[in-house]
């Protein structure tokens, strides 16, 4: 079968492969692959970011890939059978260090994530284990598919993490995939107000914002502060920062109101500084969110029904895989929004 894989540590170093068919193993499930997302952990793996990378140690080659989905066609369980739909959770926790303890595995000891540091999805056909598939709920679109491991980790943060409340006024940094789907959660979970920020560049992404119900804020031509305080003259209850830039540290915690807290998204690589006395003064909560946990997903699930159709929004590309390099690409010149690759 067809994988497209990391051949070496190197920038570039990427192929389209072959490589057998998986053998399922006791407890696992045998999917046949049908769509997977790209993210900026895939281009970094591709360009070989050292501060992305030294988090995986993988082996190689390597199959690349962490969001995918497909269809069932072995499996042992009574829960997922031939011919289901599902979605994976491709973090692969050891079950038996003090954060799976915890029900923490995100930041499990030995945490391993398929398409990172063991074996991913960009391929044909994949065995994970039974407990990391999840069935579409009934009556959900296939093709949302896909984008369930995005939204898993907006759902990590704005379900879990930093919880919306109703009438929440909420501002989210970034305009990607992640910021969006923060946004498509916290209406969801009845903000009255959700604010998403982005440059010029990001027009397209900002429109689809705009859809789903956003107020919407091009920084190179608004001033947010401006907008946020016509929403909620004090701040934002909530303060998302997905954009992983590092001045926005600091405006995220100027934009949050007395008492109000700031989740912190994105993966800042620079060096960031900011004043702590507003943290203070403010008596603000800064909380970190990364990744999600198996709660999380049946969390998502439930959810899914109601915001499906404002996830499907971001497919703006479908790319076969002998196209990687043209996909990965689009996604580093971040043009559109979601891409999907199909083998």
């Amino acid at each position: 079968m067809k994988a497209v894989a990391k051949l070496k540590p190197e920038p570039g170093a990427m192929a389209l492969i072959d490589v057998p068919v998986p053998i399922r193993q006791p407890g696992e499930v045998l999917i046949r692959i049908s769509a997977g997302g790209i993210c900026g952990t895939d281009v970094a793996i591709w360009k070989w970011h050292e501060a992305v990378v030294g988090q995986y140690a993988p082996q190689f080659p390597l199959i690349v890939g962490h969001e995918f989905a497909g269809t069932v066609v072995e499996s042992d369980s009574a829960r997922v059978r031939p011919g289901a739909v599902v979605a994976v959770n491709p973090q692969i926790a050891c079950g038996h260090c003090r954060y799976c303890g915890l029900g923490r595995p995100t930041l499990c000891d030995d945490r391993r994530l398929m398409g990172g540091r063991i074996n991913g999805g960009w391929t044909e056909y994949v065995s994970v284990p039974e407990w990391n598939t999840h069935p579409l709920p009934p009556g959900v679109d296939s093709a949302v598919a896909p984008l369930l491991e995005p939204l898993s980790v907006a759902t990590h943060a704005v379900l879990e993490r930093v919880p919306v409340r109703a009438g929440d006024v909420v501002v989210v940094i970034g305009a990607g995939p992640i910021g969006i789907l923060c946004a498509v959660l916290a209406l969801s979970a009845g903000a009255r107000h959700v604010m998403i920020t982005g440059v010029a560049e990001d027009a397209r992404r900002l429109d689809v914002a705009r859809q789903i119900g956003a107020i919407t804020v091009n920084i190179d031509v608004q001033d947010p502060m401006k907008v946020l305080q016509s929403l909620q003259v004090d701040g934002a209850d909530i303060v998302y920062e997905t954009s992983g830039v590092a001045s926005t540290l600091e405006q995220a915690v100027g934009m949050t109101r007395k008492g109000g807290s700031v989740g912190l998204i994105g993966l800042c690589h620079a060096a960031s500084t900011f004043k702590s006395t507003p943290v203070v003064i403010k008596e603000l909560t800064l909380i970190g969110s990364r990744g999600y946990n198996e709660t999380t997903w049946s969390l998502m699930m439930n959810v899914l029904p109601r915001v499906e159709r404002d996830v499907q929004r971001l497919i703006t590309h479908q790319v076969g895989f002998e196209d990687f390099g043209q996909a990965l690409e689009m996604v580093a010149r971040r043009e559109g929004i979601k891409i999907v690759l199909r083998p």
